[in-house]
């Protein structure tokens, strides 16, 4: 995602960053040097900006976010309307969710709990 689709989904989360700060953020995950961030970087950046806070409440936070029907289970279609909500452009598709939720889906029933 592109430095003004990062600042808008943090807006869109609550979090809002000064420009220069958020520059330097970037700056500082962009592992590939690409000005973009990538998904994996992403989550870099997003636990730098939760380190000041209870990551156990935190990550409880975020599951809820994206397990939209409280079944207590983030499906590929859940994933992919939040990310959607958000502005994302990764996760358009259903492909790019499974292929997401693949890699974190411990016991492979194709669902994310927590």
């Amino acid at each position: 995602i592109t430095k003004k689709e990062l600042n808008d989904s943090l807006e869109n989360l609550g979090i809002f960053i000064p420009d220069k700060e958020l520059t330097q953020m970037i700056e500082t995950i962009d592992v590939n040097g690409d000005g973009c961030v990538d998904i994996d970087e992403f989550g870099e950046l997003y636990q730098s900006l939760m380190d000041e806070k209870d990551e156990e409440e935190d990550m409880r936070e975020a599951f809820k976010v994206f397990d939209q029907n409280g079944d207590g289970f983030i499906t590929v279609d859940e994933l992919r309307s939040v990310l959607a909500s958000l502005g994302l452009k990764q996760g358009r598709t259903l492909e790019d969710c499974k292929r997401m939720i693949m890699k974190v889906d411990v016991d492979g029933d194709g669902m994310v709990d927590y």
